[in-house]
């Protein structure tokens, strides 16, 4: 409301005098106020993220296992739960504590500090210790501490990017005062906002707020409210968990009938059910899934993504949607001279536009280490740039020149102009807004139509033009008329390189792509449209038709068709973010500025930038940037999949088993014989040798096309039609091959341990060769690259050579209740497992050819 208000009424409110706080007043603020720190949510200690791991649903399950086996006295099966429960969660701790430690060293570390008028004298302070009613001195460089109203300014410029989204730099005038009470913050010219940069210019102004109250500050209070989104991959399991436990039930309720009916004890009754109970429940699936998802992780941070939040990395596999900021993420958030469109086409005219960019300008330029580093208005930094570019040597000529005397730009004005002396005598050089370089040029009237038609045109496409003109040898002011005009620039915030190629495989990915903005309308809908984003105009809407919007309750309905949202609110942009998951979208949100951080926040992905990116964009954020390219989330995307693809591999290698172990318990059940698989022995198939192979095939390098696919629908369960077909056969195919093994070893006169130890040993072959099974749905073992994995041959040869040494070690025969196999059972049971290739080819081929599927 200050920005309403006079310097007067502004020092009187805030209790501000002419010389300044004295030390005890300050002492007495910030006890009142407190420090001028930022918000901030409680940290995640060590061990929150350790117990943050135990709340996967599967987990659940086996945390139920685990009691119930303690229960019965099998201590053993018990201690392997509790194992693998605490593998996956040190696993995972370790993944996300070291990615936190990343993202924590991205913060910047250097102490910002501003001059303030202290006990009548002016004294530097750290920024922390600004309090509301201090007076504060500004020149270019100073980054903004506080919310501040201006008491005295000259060619004030600053950078508000951060807070607005807007590339270009905006003057701030001390006089100005609004009458719009809701003015947005963009357009506030007596105010200066925490956050921003000094360009340009001094001034002097007073506290109004800081901390919590500054217009950052109700943004990060907002990021503390706001709700997160659930990564898909942790619905998808929650439901997946679900039906595994509905499954477990119904099994359960059928054995005890099933056993009661056929007179079993009560107690042979509960060791069956814990038989089931171990066969159905995936134990091996956690680590799997950390595996597969720290392995993407190691991958993405090779590509520029620091993964904050291990699921986070399917979800962006899943997003269907990316909202991306422009400035800065889209663009390079740095000013450029695209064209020159000069009015005649000779050599001295170019020449004179040169030397009218570079002297009639007021960045500094400082030569270090062999480079140019140029500060100030990013117009004029645009401009020097220009010149060096099309003629470093005409630059380094001409450098030096100062001017007899110069008019800096103000925006009341709309021109800055200069007076030099060259070789050829006195010029005049002037630039500025082209209607008014235009208006004080010599032109005919037709001539000056014909440019401002053409400048037009031109800012039509988003552009900001620069007209350039001069006289020499005049004796006039140089404010006068008479010049000769030269022609204009257009400048804008290019686009970053490869940003048009990553967009393009995104929506090639069926990923949509939409562009939210604080920039202008015109400058939003052109970068769009070359991004091809936006097709036409129809496609844009501005923050102002969002609220009208609102008002008449069709705000979701509106969003939902455009492409482009320009001029809007952190406020705003959140709700855009919020009606797109409404509409059924995975969300992803790119940003690097304080304003998109509430959308970060909300976003089922939120994707900050490394580089240029606040502190505020990255806590908000599930990945981050480091090279702030936005090619890096197609990266993300491509990995995500991978991993989500390697999950559901993972699943259905450790489904198909665990259907094939309950098809093998069931039918001894009904068939009134010994159970096949003690629970220890089950826990060692689904652990130790499916427990290897499954964390290998978390490992796979991703199928071809993997980019060319459309997103899976959000609703998709894991079990899909393909794998709940490729379940029930193979695991029907394992389940009645190892019942029929069981069953004709036990009537040829076998003992029970023995008729286990073979049966147990043809499982561990069905898994051995499964696992090959297992590495694609729709592609035939032929089409496999099967060199692209060594990780998966390591772990087929281990868990074979595990359980061979164990069926040899006195300790683990004890143990698992194990022995040698014959050398005449071996060939039989390698020839039953080796078939199941076979049956498992045809079911591809029978599903894909014939039915499609």
């Amino acid at each position: 409301m200050f920005h309403t208000k006079s310097i007067q009424t502004t020092l009187s409110d805030v209790d501000a005098t002419p010389n300044g706080l004295t030390t005890q007043e300050v002492q007495m603020r910030q006890k009142h106020f407190g420090q001028n720190i930022l918000p901030q949510g409680k940290q995640t200690t060590l061990f929150q993220i350790f117990l943050q791991q135990f709340t996967n649903p599967i987990i659940y399950v086996l945390i139920a296992a685990a009691v119930i086996s303690l229960a019965i006295g099998e201590f053993s099966d018990a201690g392997f739960i509790v194992a693998v429960l605490l593998i996956n969660a040190v696993i995972g701790t370790y993944q996300e504590y070291q990615a936190n430690k990343s993202a924590q060293a991205l913060k910047k570390m250097i102490k910002t500090y501003i001059f303030a008028l202290r006990n009548g004298g002016k004294v530097e302070i750290p920024s922390e210790e600004v309090t509301v009613g201090d007076i504060l001195f500004f020149e270019s460089g100073v980054k903004v501490p506080a919310d501040v109203r201006l008491i005295q300014s000259k060619d004030l410029f600053l950078n508000e990017s951060l807070l607005t989204g807007e590339s270009i730099d905006v003057s701030k005038d001390s006089h100005y005062i609004s009458t719009d009470i809701d003015e947005p913050v963009a357009d506030r010219r007596n105010m200066l906002y925490a956050g921003s940069l000094v360009t340009k210019g001094r001034a002097i102004g007073v506290v109004t707020a800081i901390a919590g109250q500054t217009e950052v500050g109700k943004i990060s209070e907002l990021l503390l409210t706001s709700e997160v989104a659930k990564p898909p991959l942790l619905i998808r399991m929650e439901k997946f968990s679900f039906n595994i436990l509905k499954i477990l039930a119904t099994v359960i309720v059928i054995i005890i009938f099933i056993g009661i009916y056929q007179g079993v004890g009560l107690k042979e009754i509960f060791f069956f059910t814990v038989a089931l109970a171990v066969s159905a429940t995936p134990e091996g699936l956690p680590i799997a899934i950390t595996v597969a998802l720290s392995a993407a992780s190691a991958s993405m941070s090779k590509r520029n993504v620091i993964v904050r939040k291990l699921s986070a990395i399917e979800g962006l596999g899943s997003c269907t949607l990316i909202a991306s900021d422009k400035t800065g993420t889209m663009t390079q958030n740095m000013l450029s001279v695209e064209n020159f469109i000069a009015l005649n086409e000779d050599n001295d005219a170019h020449t004179k536009a040169l030397l009218c960019a570079m002297l009639c300008n007021e960045a500094t330029v400082i030569q270090k280490n062999n480079t140019l580093e140029v500060t100030g208005d990013q117009v004029d930094i645009a401009l020097i740039r220009y010149v060096l570019h099309v003629n470093s040597e005409f630059f380094q000529k001409y450098q030096h020149i100062k001017p007899l005397q110069e008019i800096p730009y103000e925006p009341q004005n709309g021109y800055a102009a200069v007076k030099c002396t060259l070789d050829s005598g006195i010029f005049d050089f002037i630039k500025g807004a082209p209607e008014i370089i235009v208006s004080k040029s010599s032109l005919e009237p037709e001539q000056k139509e014909h440019i401002l038609n053409t400048v037009n045109e031109w800012a039509e496409k988003g552009f900001r033009n620069i007209a350039l003109a001069y006289k020499q040898n005049s004796e006039t002011a140089i404010a006068d008329n008479a010049y000769t005009y030269l022609g204009f620039v257009t400048i804008i915030d290019p686009l970053r390189d490869g940003v048009h190629e990553a967009v393009q495989i995104a929506q090639e990915a069926g990923v949509s792509v939409v562009m939210v903005t604080g920039d202008h309308p015109n400058t939003a809908y052109f970068i769009a449209k070359e991004l091809s984003i936006a097709i036409d105009k129809e496609e844009v809407i501005d923050g102002t038709a969002l609220t009208h919007a609102q008002e008449k309750e069709t705000l979701k309905e509106t969003i939902i068709n455009k492409k482009v949202f320009a001029r809007v609110s952190p406020e705003q942009k959140q709700i855009i973010v919020n009606s797109f998951q409404d509409a059924g979208n995975f969300v992803a949100v790119t940003g690097d500025g304080v304003n998109d951080a509430p959308a970060l926040k909300s976003a089922n992905i939120g994707i900050a930038m490394g580089k240029s990116g606040t502190d505020v964009a990255r806590e908000s954020s599930d990945l981050i940037l480091t090279d702030d390219f936005f090619g890096s989330i197609i990266s993300g995307i491509e990995e995500g999949r991978i991993a989500y693809d390697n999950i559901r591999k993972v699943i259905y290698l450790l489904i198909s088993t665990g259907f094939a172990e309950i098809i093998l318990v069931l039918l001894a059940i009904l068939f009134a014989l010994p159970i096949p698989l003690l629970p220890i022995q089950l826990l060692w198939l689904n652990l130790v040798t499916n427990g290897i192979q499954d964390v290998a095939l978390g490992l796979e390098k991703g199928e071809p096309g993997v980019l060319k696919r459309k997103p899976r629908s959000p609703k998709e369960p894991i079990f899909n039609k393909p794998m709940i077909s490729r379940v029930i056969v193979a695991g029907l195919y394992m389940g009645v091959a190892a019942f029929s093994l069981f069953y004709i070893l036990l009537n040829n006169g076998y003992s029970v341990d023995t008729a286990r130890n073979i049966t147990l040993l043809l499982m561990v072959l069905f898994e051995n060769v499964h696992v090959f099974n297992s590495r694609s749905e729709n592609h035939f073992l032929f089409e496999i690259n099967h060199k692209q994995n060594k990780f998966l041959w390591m772990s087929v040869v281990g868990a074979f050579g595990i359980h061979l040494f164990s069926m040899h070690n006195p300790f683990m025969q004890s143990v698992l209740g194990l022995k040698p196999v014959d050398s005449s059972m071996w060939f039989l049971l390698i020839s039953i497992a080796l078939l199941l290739m076979l049956v498992m080819e045809s079911e591809k081929f029978i599903r894909m050819k014939i039915f499609s599927v």
